[in-house]
């Protein structure tokens, strides 16, 4: 659990200037580390994945074999999986011309995408069907989160290629969506391997760049982006879900319940927080007083991965159980000691306002 006094001296810290103790390692470091170590490489990878979800789509509905079903069930959860672990990096490529929320539209407590779906499928909207026409719609019927609600019924099961009266055009629109996931993935990765794109803004900072001004500024807008991904965890994935009691328990506000990926969704997510972390590799500013802070947060980490591993898959079946609910709720109580180390203590012994988060101000 969090210590008072860490909490203390790390929000003391925050209020002092720059000490020397601070200056021990180039901020512009940790900034070239996080991309290359991380940041890069698993955009890439989930770039990878998502060209090979619309011809897995494509062969589901030309032949839905169990061959055909199971591989589009493991791709899908692999891009979802892959998704998680970018998704708190929203900053730069990634929230540019809304490729986030066309990316997956999330978190929606009143369900607009369901509606607008059936609304639009109900019309016989031949658009929905174009890549091009698609992307210039409603971002609630795009990204993954369209495709999980055309793809699975409310049970987890895959109902896509499956007979259905508009099963012709639930087909052809899944296939737009892949292709769109598969072009905005390609076109953020592509975006971060350009030497002069927003990857310069993070390293050549000062008096030229529009954006940041010192190195500092550059290390922050990463470090926050993590401050932020783990608030969602909490805030957005996990406390709707619970509720207030184990009866008013609503797991289907899970990230990605209704494919049955919410637990390996969350497990990415925190995963890729700590990797993020471990890539930037702190320790070095971080000097003797503070050295125990990558190893309290990668033990905090692995609490949490421990805690979602004894959880049964789906969670909409399992959830409402007394034993599945207590470790969810457990997990709310890590996950938030977990932001207190990283946004407090880590931010303060490097430095760093560790405070802000992208979704201040929502």
């Amino acid at each position: 659990m969090h210590k008072p006094q860490y909490m203390l001296l790390g929000l003391l810290l925050l209020t002092l200037p720059i000490q020397d103790a601070f200056a021990t390692e180039n901020y512009k470091d940790y900034v070239e580390r996080s991309i290359a170590g991380y940041i890069q490489p698993a955009f890439d990878r989930f770039s990878e994945e998502a060209q090979a979800l619309p011809e897995i789509t494509r062969s589901l509905c030309e032949q839905p074999t169990p061959a055909n079903r199971e591989a589009f069930s493991d791709k899908f959860s692999a891009v979802v999986e892959d998704f998680a672990s970018v998704h708190f990096l929203r900053f730069g490529p990634l929230i540019d011309e809304h490729r986030l929320e066309s990316l997956a539209f999330m978190p929606d407590p009143r369900g607009i995408a369901q509606r607008q779906i059936r609304k639009a499928l109900a019309k016989e909207d031949g658009t929905l069907t174009d890549p091009e026409s698609l992307r210039q719609k409603s971002v609630a019927l795009q990204g993954l989160t369209a495709l999980e609600l055309i793809a699975f019924n409310s049970k987890a099961e895959l109902v896509l290629g499956e007979p259905a009266d508009n099963g012709e055009l639930l087909c052809a629109y899944g296939a737009a969506i892949t292709e769109n996931i598969a072009s905005i993935a390609q076109t953020i990765a592509d975006e971060w391997r350009d030497e002069n794109g927003y990857r310069k803004v993070l390293t050549e900072t000062g008096p030229d760049n529009p954006v940041l001004h010192n190195d500092k500024e550059a290390i922050e807008t990463i470090f926050n982006a993590l401050t932020t991904g783990l608030i969602i965890v909490k805030d957005q994935d996990l406390l709707p879900a619970i509720g207030t009691e184990l009866k008013k328990a609503k797991p289907h506000r899970m990230p990605f319940s209704r494919s049955g990926n919410s637990l390996r969704y969350i497990s990415a997510e925190l995963q890729g927080i700590g990797d993020v972390i471990q890539a930037a590799d702190f320790t070095p500013g971080l000097g003797e007083d503070f050295s125990w802070l990558p190893n309290s947060i990668a033990f905090e980490i692995k609490q949490g991965q421990d805690y979602l591993a004894t959880i049964n898959a789906p969670v909409r079946s399992s959830f409402k159980t007394p034993e599945t609910y207590d470790k969810i709720r457990t997990l709310v109580i890590t996950v938030d000691s977990l932001r207190d180390t990283v946004a407090l203590e880590m931010a303060g012994a490097l430095g760093l306002t560790g405070g802000f988060n992208a979704l201040d101000g929502d």
